[in-house]
């Protein structure tokens, strides 16, 4: 395994089904990362609010709140504080056209995954933004 990543990250899997949220866990555990999980947005953003994520994988279509809400939600609270470093937020999603890319990137989300992705797809992806 190729542990590249200098630092342990602290990453919140938002995600409402569980065996998406365990694949991502299983890859993500393997670098050692703390790991935490929220089902939809607004569980997302009230940890958000409580602790600190270096990372959050944002799937975009859940109940209640879905991952372009809550990453525009954290965006605007990130900027009302004037955050010098903002949470890196990658969506995870099964929406493959470009709009839907276009619309994540939008919302304030750092990059895009498609569902279902490869664990070399995932690292690579996150180390765009962590060696």
């Amino acid at each position: 395994m190729d542990k590249t990543f200098q630092d342990k990250l602290n990453v919140l899997i938002v995600e409402d089904n569980d065996l998406n949220a365990k694949f991502a866990d299983a890859i993500l555990r393997k670098y050692d990362f703390n790991i935490d999980f929220a089902t939809n947005g607004s569980i997302a953003i009230e940890k958000f609010l409580n602790n600190f994520y270096d990372l959050i994988l944002m799937d975009i279509q859940m109940p209640l709140m879905n991952g372009i809400e809550a990453s525009q939600h954290i965006r605007n609270y990130e900027k009302q504080l004037a955050v010098e470093k903002p949470v890196v937020i990658i969506a995870v999603t099964a929406f493959a056209l470009e709009h839907d890319r276009e619309n994540c990137i939008a919302s304030g989300m750092n990059d895009y995954l498609t569902k279902p992705y490869t664990p070399s797809e995932l690292t690579n992806t996150i180390k765009k933004f962590f060696k």
